[in-house]
């Protein structure tokens, strides 16, 4: 009687077990155990630090990672890329393409990463990419160190040049043409720098944003996926917040501050021309990768426990008959088997549409996080330390704390992939509404012959003008001196002053014949000794347009990177459990090779079609000195709004064609044995 009851309990805890082992290898590649998965590199595997062989320990080191990866490919970039366009003479439109290159990069090892990747050790993967990226802050720097002193134009001469009006022989670029200063193959070699250097940033970044999510999600409970994803997206947020405030205030500092005497520099932060240390924070960044790279290389390829947490796993993978073939147990470790791989990853048309709602969002925020310190500088009147300063602040709490809500939230509700879908539209429909408040921008005074009339001019005619025709006046240098009217003038020259004289912390401008009221001295004091004559005139007092706009960038900051956690994780639910390493890189492919890489050159094509005067060198076209704020602001209006609503559109769809699973596949053998459990039960009882 004792042996059959012993029987009857034993014999359904047995099969459960059986189930269980079977289950969780039916659906996922056989693993190859390693001969030892404690924490070290090779044979040299302490004891000591065992500790840190563990999934929080390594979401640590990924969040580290993300933070300086966030700080200098989307903080310390995008802030001194103004500073990039006037030391390095070049448009928004070319400047983009700096941004961009770090997809250009990605994109060459993207696909290969991601497959390759998934069935090797990918901490060691992650680590090669986190040292080239330190290669790639080096390079990148290089143009400082290399190249020669940063030349500016002002009309006191200090700086070997003359910005004021010279009748009778040329004034174009006050001699920078004999000196070489405008060397087109010198421009290219700083410029090839640049993109090489982005690109190693985004090569090295691959690794960590393909086979390291799939890491993640691999070693930990199904639930606490979302979550940790929302912490190292968080902690990207967080160094972008960073590296805008470390990147703004770096700019302060005058770009040649290791070359020259700064006592011998007359220019201010204020000053249209003033290009600020630009390298500082590329520097941080060398050393900080050169450090991370070290721990990640100890993990390694599964941490304990890996085998029975893909036992907890249940799919979510949208009901598509073929994809029977990737739950077979070798599947994906040969590059045979990337075609087919791949053909079902497109045959999957709910995974297709989050890509292209992921898409829709990159296109904003690549563009937005490129070019928003200089939109700042252009519509509210702020210099870009300042702009550097708002941007961090904003980025802080809203990038960053609407990762860790989006992540929260999903994990808080446990939603399934629909409720993720559902949620995404509602936040970029939100982010829609906001589009009209790239409208609300503070006014300038008007700047003789672009926004407002010479004295002499019954009609807008250019820069040039009668008061001024016999100066030879040029735009490679922006000088703006206002009169008493408060009518900005480009330069002195354009003012057609002749002379200028320096007394103590005041330039006293002479004999010019385009200041209103026909006065032949103009005098403008500067508010420190020897320093720029754009203070009071190309800068004004903030507008009450400005917080609200600051407002309304949190909210959609907030908003926007609500979805990104989420989004990812909608990914992992709707593709085979050994598809998803591939599965995020296909989605990072897209998504940079149509969002990320022509966000910023979208958006600065944009920016130059409202220019108003260029800097001419040379004959040749530089950076935009001056825009029309009105033709801008509706241009990123219609913008942004036509992105979001694309974004809607997607997710929308996204949800309609997705077809859940007939049953809980993983856990259909589950139900079976608690059903034998409950048999075992009442056999037990019956016999007693």
């Amino acid at each position: 009687m004792a042996d059959d009851v012993e029987n009857s309990v034993l014999q359904p805890l047995q099969q459960l077990d059986m189930v269980f082992e079977n289950a969780g290898q039916s659906d996922l590649p056989k693993r190859t155990v390693e001969k030892d998965d404690g924490y070290g590199c090779l044979t040299c595997r302490p004891r000591v630090l065992q500790g840190f062989n563990s999934i929080r320990w390594h979401v640590f080191w990924q969040c580290v990672f993300n933070f300086f990866e966030g700080f200098i490919v989307n903080g310390v970039i995008n802030v001194i890329i103004p500073s990039l366009e006037k030391r390095y003479e070049m448009s928004s439109s070319r400047s983009s393409i700096i941004a961009s290159s770090n997809d250009f990069g990605a994109l060459i090892v993207l696909i290969f990463i991601s497959y390759y990747g998934g069935q090797r050790n990918k901490p060691r993967i992650m680590a090669a990419g986190v040292f080239l990226m330190s290669v790639g802050s080096l390079i990148f720097s290089l143009p400082q160190f290399l190249g020669d002193k940063y030349m500016y134009t002002v009309s006191d001469g200090s700086n070997g040049t003359q910005n004021v009006c010279l009748t009778g022989k040329s004034n174009t670029s006050s001699g920078a043409c004999e000196a070489g200063q405008s060397d087109n193959s010198v421009s290219n070699w700083y410029y090839t720098c640049f993109l090489i250097g982005q690109g190693f940033l985004g090569i090295g970044a691959v690794p960590m944003f393909t086979i390291g999510l799939t890491y993640i999600d691999d070693n930990c409970k199904p639930k606490l996926t979302s979550f940790y994803i929302g912490c190292t997206f968080c902690s990207a947020a967080v160094g972008v917040a960073v590296g805008y405030i470390v990147g703004g205030q770096t700019l302060s500092y005058f770009v040649d501050a290791d070359k020259v005497d700064l006592s011998s520099v007359h220019l201010t932060q204020t000053d249209p021309q003033w290009v600020g240390a630009w390298w500082i924070g590329i520097l941080i960044s060398f050393f900080s990768f050169l450090f991370i790279g070290f721990p990640l290389l100890g993990y390694p390829k599964e941490l304990p426990g890996y085998e029975q947490l893909q036992k907890l796993r249940k799919s979510e993978a949208h009901n598509d008959s073929a994809n029977e073939l990737t739950t077979r147990p070798n599947f994906g470790k040969s590059w045979r088997d990337f075609p087919k791989s791949f053909y079902l990853l497109i045959k999957n048309p709910a995974f297709l549409f989050i890509c292209l709602s992921a898409t829709a969002e990159a296109l904003m925020v690549g563009g937005l996080a490129t070019f928003g310190s200089k939109l700042l500088q252009e519509f509210y009147h702020v210099d870009l330390t300042k702009a550097g300063l708002i941007m961090g602040l904003i980025t802080i709490p809203g990038s960053g704390g609407g990762m860790l809500l989006g992540g929260y939230l999903v994990k808080r509700f446990d939603w399934k992939f629909q409720g993720i879908i559902r949620y995404c539209g509602i936040c970029m429909f939100i982010c829609m509404l906001i589009a009209p408040s790239f409208l609300a921008s503070c006014p300038s005074r008007p700047l003789a012959g672009v926004t407002g009339n010479y004295k002499y001019e019954s009609s807008l005619t250019g820069l040039s003008a009668d008061c001024n025709r016999d100066c030879h006046c040029t735009t490679a240098g922006y000088e703006p001196v206002c009169d008493g009217n408060h009518t900005v003038y480009f330069t002195p020259c354009h003012a057609g002053c002749t002379a200028v004289r320096v007394n103590g912390d005041v330039k006293e401008y002479l004999n010019c014949s385009c200041i209103s009221g026909g006065v032949s001295t103009y005098t403008l004091s500067s508010s420190s000794e020897l320093r720029s004559d754009a203070i009071g005139c190309s800068h004004m007092d903030q507008c009450p347009w400005f917080y609200v706009f600051c407002v309304l960038l949190f909210l959609n900051m907030l908003f926007t990177f609500m979805t990104m956690p989420a989004s990812t994780t909608a990914t992992f639910r709707c593709v085979q459990p050994n598809q998803r390493s591939l599965a995020i890189g296909v989605e990072l492919l897209v998504v940079r090779l149509l969002g990320t890489t022509p966000g910023p050159i979208l958006l600065g094509a944009i920016i130059d079609s409202a220019c108003s005067v260029w800097q001419e060198t040379c004959g040749q076209t530089g950076s935009c000195w001056t825009y029309r704020k009105f033709d801008l602001g509706i241009r990123l209006m219609v913008w942004f709004a036509t992105l979001k609503l694309l974004g809607v559109i997607f997710a929308t769809i996204a949800y309609k064609v997705y077809v859940p699973p007939p049953g809980e596949d993983t856990t259909i053998a589950v139900s079976s044995i608690a059903a034998n459990v409950d048999d075992g039960k009442k056999s037990v009882s019956t016999r007693m």
